[in-house]
């Protein structure tokens, strides 16, 4: 069960990690981390504070994304309205 949950976890982060340290690369390579503002207001944080903070908020939208996949190729649950069989009547 542990060694079936670890190796969804990595389903779901790995790729997302790999998607973040391409959204960093590409979004920063567009925009200046000090000409960014947060609710109007310009961040006051160190240039890699920001790529830091940009890179685990991208991670966590990838792993959203990852988990969201993961999910929905599960297979359906058999109906025990049909006698177990999860197929359409």
């Amino acid at each position: 069960m542990q060694a079936t949950l670890a190796r969804r976890m990595m389903w779901v982060l790995w790729p997302a990690f790999l998607a973040a340290g391409l959204a960093e690369a590409v979004f920063f390579t567009v925009f200046d981390p000090f000409e960014l503002h947060f609710f109007g207001a310009p961040l006051e944080m160190s240039r890699q504070a920001i790529y830091t903070m940009g890179f685990f908020g991208f991670w966590g939208l990838g792993a959203i994304a990852s988990a969201c996949t993961l999910w929905l190729a599960q297979p359906p649950a058999a109906d025990s309205r049909h006698g177990g069989d999860a197929s359409p009547s």
